[in-house]
């Protein structure tokens, strides 16, 4: 069924790809660790990050490896507002979490919207959200 699941959705973002796009925003980022994102690992690396708005108004988060070209491709849904300090700064960023050193892709403030991409990632036990560590990566806008 969880691989009914993931399917799914990679067939439905890559649908509202093929759509056509109504408008992109590019970012870099620098990721220093070993990641996943939704159920794909990813290595530590130099990523393009792309959020697509398809003509449908459907959102599509896309991540690419610049060196290996390892790709995942997510289906975003807006989360919490952006905290103060993101705020204050305006700066882009990528939030992790991470749990005895393996980091899930959760989060995607773009700098300037209130909220965030809130991102898919396995549920956590109440043992591990005790003891989650949230790393923060700044993204440089490449458009």
């Amino acid at each position: 069924m969880k691989s009914f699941t993931t399917r799914t959705m990679i067939a439905v973002a890559a649908l509202a790809v093929a759509a056509g796009t109504a408008s992109a925003q590019t970012y870099k980022a620098e990721i220093p660790m070993a990641f996943h994102a939704g159920n794909k690992a990813m290595t530590a690396g130099s990523y393009d990050v792309r959020v697509v708005v398809g003509q449908s108004g459907s959102e599509v988060i896309q991540l690419r490896n610049a060196n290996t070209k390892a790709a995942a491709v997510l289906v975003p849904f807006h989360g919490d507002y952006a905290p103060k300090t993101w705020v204050a700064d305006g700066n882009p960023r990528l939030s992790f979490e991470c749990v005895d050193g393996a980091c899930s892709l959760r989060k995607l403030w773009n700098g300037r919207d209130a909220a965030v991409y809130q991102l898919p990632a396995r549920k956590l036990r109440p043992a591990e959200v005790e003891r989650i560590a949230v790393i923060t990566v700044g993204l440089t806008k490449a458009d």
